[in-house]
């Protein structure tokens, strides 16, 4: 049905007009100048010629079938503009016109109408409150947009929810040199969805790369099902905007109080293997990239300059962006020294020196192509007045032209004088960046989907020694008694339930059980107020630490009850540790997706810090590992300055624990592990506070 909207073979523009600096008139403007192949019908209830084309009163009026009718009228007529299409059987529309969910409940139920309108009468709608689309298809050349971007045919597809972040990535892929494929604004996407075009350009053999721009979702399942389903056929980009709002009060967790607004579609993206972008230029620089070379296997480059500082710096930027800088082969090393100059330096970067050959260049690249130790190839070019330069442009192109490895080139010239040159290299389908800083950027990206794709192939795995059932009938015993935020000894058993490990503790109401609580359990021991209205103890006061003997665990029971006497609490008694490394793991629901999974250094400071990741549940090893890595303070875990660190494999596990849980107990709405204690012997690891809310 898609095939009508962006392969239109007869376009009608209700609403067209004389008058230059209107949408009616712009639109028959970019179809005629873009040179779409079909037939144009403008509609117009007084005019007789526009643009030189026929006019006709009426949509029922034109004498052809129609494939696509853009409506270009007050919101108000909109309605019986789209009746009449309905009769006419236009197969789909552009709504252009504004003033529908946009703007408040009465654009609501006006959009509601014009859906059920549409839909009874077999006609798609795009929009309203959109652009349009176009298709740079030589064949079909379809500008049905009112926008001003030049159309310059290319492989890159475009969907924005945004026209003007849209507009933004068209013209910057243009100033590249770049084209795109197809385009798409959808405004409100009242009925057709970036979804739904997702998979239509899957399907589309003219498409290598999808950008998506979302500022928000309205089926956030519908997105993610379909968007897997394409990011596994070819490259998905995408950049989420609005990442700042703040969160909803009623969130208690550090999990939910850490994640943005923003953050869980963005999560959604690297769920599906789609690339997540918060910088336009960095989103289009990489997607001509994705566009032009293969996948890396893996995250090894090497560094090709003709300079010494560039090289530094190129170094610099893919340290900085998680690549490594293989030692290449000795293979490699010898070659490259028996064959250039005795001056230039054969490891990684590999100096050519800037007298360099075009034969030397060549060389170079085909041998580190064949190098199993690296995945790809970053190309410094610094164009000296005494080096042919075109020639070194057509050794690069042709040492790489099988694709076996990723090759970009960052060319530092006067673009004016080496416009060849760098002709040569873009018709090579070799990505040409200003600087190493961006280019050590787009490999990052193209890392990053490597890496899923890898990931993806590894199953999730439940663990057996879990008791779901118990842990569910908990929850729902809890949730029939209007209960919200679980107790002390119900996190207890939530725990113990999936076997994820905690300090040992007893529940006390009176000082006499908790006295009792101690000597079990052992001194010293924290003492915790236990009630539903003290969420963070920390922040009220609610907990005391390291309690040598009762005559302190008296004297502290009397502070917290004198304290808290009007919360009824009762209190939880806990085994003190002390050493170790604190971390949080957390879980909160995303509605009508699922639960995002959280790890990071916990403890007080958590807030402050904010060194936390997040992934979607359900975790398999590989994702529950990375996560634990791409943390900031991984080396402390690791071990730092002498300092003993933890046993990052128990912390796999609790993670794949946690995920487990609120996967399998999907009531639980917001769970805090917080700190969890980590050691290097790893049957000392434990949480230490534990906060669980529920939803029914």
């Amino acid at each position: 049905m898609l095939d009508y909207l962006f392969k239109p073979k007869s376009v009608a523009v209700i609403g067209a007009s004389n008058r230059k600096l209107t949408i009616g008139y712009r639109i028959l403007q970019n179809l005629s100048e873009s040179g779409y192949k079909g037939q144009v019908y403008p509609v117009h209830p007084k005019e007789d010629k526009i643009r030189n084309l026929k006019a006709y009163r009426s949509v029922l009026d034109v004498p052809a079938e129609l494939d696509v009718a853009h409506i270009v009228v007050k919101s108000s007529l909109v309605q019986t503009v789209l009746e009449e299409c309905c009769k006419k059987k236009v197969r789909s529309v552009i709504i252009n016109t504004a003033g529908f969910s946009e703007v408040g409940e009465e654009g609501k139920e006006l959009e509601s109408k014009i859906v059920d309108i549409a839909r009874k009468g077999n006609v798609r709608v795009f929009g309203p409150n959109c652009q349009g689309i176009m298709n740079s298809d030589p064949d079909v050349r379809a500008y049905c947009n009112f926008t001003f971007t030049r159309m310059n045919p290319g492989t890159i597809s475009i969907v924005a929810q945004s026209g003007g972040v849209g507009e933004v990535i068209n013209q910057r892929l243009y100033s590249l040199g770049e084209g795109f494929r197809m385009y798409a604004s959808t405004g409100n996407a009242a009925d057709i969805s970036i979804p739904e075009i997702m998979n239509y350009w899957a399907n589309d053999d003219g498409t290598k790369v999808i950008i998506v721009h979302v500022e928000s979702l309205a089926d956030p399942k519908k997105f993610m099902d379909i968007a897997a389903e394409v990011a596994r056929k070819k490259p998905v980009l995408g950049m989420k905007t609005g990442r700042t709002v703040e969160g909803a009060k009623a969130v208690v967790s550090h999990t939910g109080r850490l994640m943005g607004e923003g953050m869980p579609i963005e999560l959604m993206f690297e769920r599906c293997g789609i690339v997540s972008f918060r910088d336009q230029d960095e989103l289009c620089q990489a997607a001509i990239a994705f566009a032009k070379q293969p996948l890396p296997e893996g995250n090894r480059v090497a560094i090709v300059t003709n300079s010494g500082g560039p090289g530094i710096i190129a170094t610099d930027g893919c340290i900085e962006a998680g690549l490594e800088l293989p030692t290449l082969s000795h293979d490699t090393q010898t070659t490259l020294k028996e064959n250039l100059f005795p001056e230039a330096t054969v490891s990684n970067p590999v100096d050519v020196l800037a007298t360099a050959t075009p034969e030397h260049y060549g060389l170079t690249l085909r041998e580190l192509i064949r190098d199993s130790k690296v995945d790809s190839i970053l190309v410094n070019f610094i164009t000296p007045f005494f080096v042919d330069c075109e020639g070194v442009a057509r050794e690069i192109v042709k040492a790489s032209e099988k694709r076996e490895k990723p090759v970009i080139a960052v060319i530092m010239t006067d673009r004016e004088q080496q416009a060849e040159t760098l002709r040569i290299i873009r018709k090579g389908n070799i990505p040409t960046y200003d600087f190493a800083e961006m280019a050590t950027k787009t490999l990052r990206a193209m890392v990053r989907m490597s890496d899923y794709h890898q990931r993806a192939k590894e199953p999730f795995e439940p663990f057996g020694d879990v008791d779901k059932n118990a842990a569910r009938s908990l929850v729902t015993t809890a949730l029939k008694e209007k209960t919200n935020i679980l107790g002390a000894e119900q996190c207890v058993q939530i725990l113990d339930f999936y076997r994820i490990p905690q300090a040992p503790a007893l529940v006390g109401a009176n000082l006499h059980q908790c006295l009792s609580a101690a000597r079990e359990i052992g001194f010293p021991v924290a003492l915790k107020v236990d009630s539903v209205d003290v969420i963070h103890k920390t922040e009220v006061g609610g907990l005391s630490l390291n309690i040598a003997n009762e005559q302190c665990l008296k004297k502290e029971f009397n502070n917290l009850r004198g304290k808290f006497r009007n919360y009824s609490p009762q209190y939880l008694v806990q085994k003190y540790l002390t050493g170790g490394i604190e971390v949080i793991a957390g879980a909160k629901t995303v509605d009508g997706v699922g639960h995002v999974v959280m790890f990071g250094l916990g403890g007080v400071l958590v807030e402050v810090m904010k060194d936390v990741v997040f992934q979607f549940a359900p975790l398999n090893r590989t994702g529950a590992q990375r996560m634990i890595k791409s943390t900031k303070g991984y080396p402390v875990l690791r071990g730092f300055r002498g300092r003993e660190g933890a046993n990052t494999e128990r912390l796999i596990e609790i993670l794949m624990r946690v995920s487990q849980l609120v996967t399998e107990v999907p009531e639980i709405a917001e769970l805090d592990l917080n700190p969890i204690i980590a050691y290097k012997d790893p049957s000392r690891t434990v949480a230490v506070d534990v906060r669980i809310k529920i939803s029914g």
